[in-house]
């Protein structure tokens, strides 16, 4: 729908180099949706990302999340694996926030956008 090229779609283990992983070409743009979900595995994402972003290291990793708790935060993390975060306003895609991320469910879903590269 996008007229985008061939666009590779990677499974993956986080935390973990797989052969797949060590083969992928060249990218500039690494997607997550949602990743960080569990607190316990922000480690290993924040090492896989890091990897991606040394082999390419004019990549930018674009994520989604879902702010459940003001308890976790990605900072010390970033700082650990020389990582900086860039919040990206949902407001900046012309549209209606709270339309935008909205949901059915009770309780408190308030998405987030941030685009993380090399410090």
């Amino acid at each position: 729908a996008n007229r985008l090229p061939h666009v590779p779609v990677l499974g993956l283990t986080w935390g973990r180099v797989s052969p797949e992983l060590l083969a992928l070409p060249p990218v500039d743009i690494i997607l997550g949706s949602d990743v960080f979900f569990d607190p316990k595995d922000f480690e290993d994402i924040l090492t896989t990302v890091y990897f991606l972003l040394e082999k390419n290291p004019h990549a930018q990793f674009w994520t989604t999340y879902q702010v459940r708790s003001a308890d976790w935060s990605l900072e010390a993390l970033l700082c650990k694996w020389k990582l900086k975060s860039i919040l990206v306003p949902l407001r900046s895609f012309g549209a209606d926030q709270e339309h935008l991320a909205s949901s059915s469910l009770p309780g408190r879903h308030t998405i987030e956008m941030m685009i993380i590269s090399l410090a």
